[in-house]
């Protein structure tokens, strides 16, 4: 039977111990929400359109953001991707003025966790409120939430309810998920804005629901206030996420195993990675990462993709019946910087990144993202050529990339022993 929300505020605040009843109830979601009011604001996203010799903004788009310490405003990539102006509004209507990053841009993003960042122009600190970060680790499933934003433009909009789960991932949002899972109300426009605690504190940043129809359908996700901040850092001082790596491709297998929901097998070894320097091997299985026990893709890209740049990690491993541990210290990719750019232009265009192998030197599919419009390219993925042209190193891949104007029409790859032909045309 469902409690009428009398009763089930008197139970959850008796509960936290908090005094019973409604009006306690009512007056903790109300402080919450008044607390981080001055906040949240309110972003439209212009898209700069040529017209002949002059160029008009269009409004293309609209989402929420919150400001951080450092006059700094936090938001999702996917809000301000296709900007080339960003109005941004406090709830009272008064504008903010942005500055560029050094990237030329008015914002400066990380991709694969789906966060972005705005830089406020020198304005009235007093008026300016960073919100202030709770530990998102500490959150617990039944917990009250509630998010601020500006769905369908509407701003200073205000939803509640409970943390359905934690640690969400393959949910094909972003490359790197670890998403709080909540049933708050969540529309078009809302990406950007706080999901905070009864405490005013911020535990995520809205970013995407689930849903057939557009709208919100009671599934609404959330990146985790410790992930937010760890980016916004790097972001601040590096103008990019610098990642911990291991360097190797892992393919999910059930076979013999059902019972412990699968495992993840080696099948490729990156040149001069730390897995290589650890002796890893192609065919090794992956048991545990830390002390965790590691069964998808998606957990251990949750278990290492955000773990700092000098970070040492234990991995348990299986070889040939033997159980076997291993210690690697995570170190960021290196690549020279005319190949990092093209495999930025490579990522940003067709949602793929590319390696060499450790033993035979030759390229292989690295990472597919779940925004890829390529959607048959396989992570492991040999590439043998491009536009007919063949493929032996990473110099020869972006050399052929860049000479066909970053874009390709045919690639050759191998997949387990078997040859195909892949259009990438856009």
């Amino acid at each position: 039977m469902r409690l009428p929300i009398s009763a089930l505020a008197a139970f959850l605040l008796s509960a936290t111990g908090v005094s019973a009843g409604t009006d306690d109830f009512n007056a903790a979601c109300i402080r919450a929400a008044d607390s981080v009011r001055n906040s949240v604001v309110s972003i439209s996203i212009y898209e700069k359109k040529q017209d002949g010799k002059n160029g008009n903004y269009r409004k293309v788009a609209y989402g929420s953001g919150t400001i951080i310490d450092g006059g700094y405003v936090v938001t999702n990539y996917h809000v301000v991707m296709k900007g080339d102006y960003f109005q941004v509004l406090f709830n009272d209507g008064v504008q903010l003025e942005l500055e560029k990053f050094k990237n030329g841009k008015y914002y400066c993003a990380d991709q694969k966790t789906d966060i972005a960042l705005l830089k406020i122009r020198s304005f009235d600190g007093s008026r300016l409120r960073p919100v202030v970060f709770a530990d998102s680790n500490r959150l617990s499933g039944g917990e009250w939430v509630l998010a601020v934003g500006n769905p369908y433009g509407l701003r200073q909009t205000i939803t509640s309810g409970i943390v359905s789960s934690k640690g969400r991932d393959n949910i094909g949002f972003a490359d790197i998920e670890d998403f709080i899972q909540t049933d708050v109300s969540i529309n078009p426009g809302n990406s950007g804005g706080p999901l905070i605690n009864l405490e005013g504190k911020l535990v995520g940043i809205n970013t995407a629901i689930r849903s057939d129809s557009g709208g919100f359908q009671g599934i609404s996700f959330a990146i985790p206030s410790n992930l937010v901040k760890q980016v916004c850092r790097e972001l601040i001082r590096h103008g990019r996420v610098r990642r911990g790596w291991i360097g190797f491709l892992v393919k999910e297998e059930n076979r013999g195993l059902e019972k412990e929901g699968g495992y993840l097998k080696i099948i490729s070894v990156i040149r001069n990675s730390p897995a290589e320097s650890a002796g890893l091997l192609p065919g090794d299985i992956i048991r545990k990462v830390d002390g965790e026990t590691i069964t998808t893709l998606g957990s251990l890209i949750r278990s290492v993709g955000n773990k700092p740049v000098g970070t040492s990690i234990d991995i348990l491993l299986a070889r040939d019946g033997h159980v076997s541990r291993v210690s690697l210290v995570l170190r960021e990719r290196m690549v020279y910087k005319k190949i990092r750019d093209g495999m930025n232009r490579l990522f940003m265009r067709y949602g793929i990144e590319i390696d060499e192998n450790s033993r035979t030197g030759g390229v292989v599919i690295s990472d597919v993202s779940p925004k890829s419009i390529v959607y048959n390219l396989h992570k492991g993925d040999v590439i043998l050529s491009v536009d007919g042209r063949k493929v032996s190193s990473l110099d020869s891949f972006i050399r052929i990339f860049d000479q066909g104007g970053s874009r390709i029409g045919t690639m050759t790859v191998s997949r387990e022993s078997r040859v195909f032909d892949i259009q990438l045309n856009e």
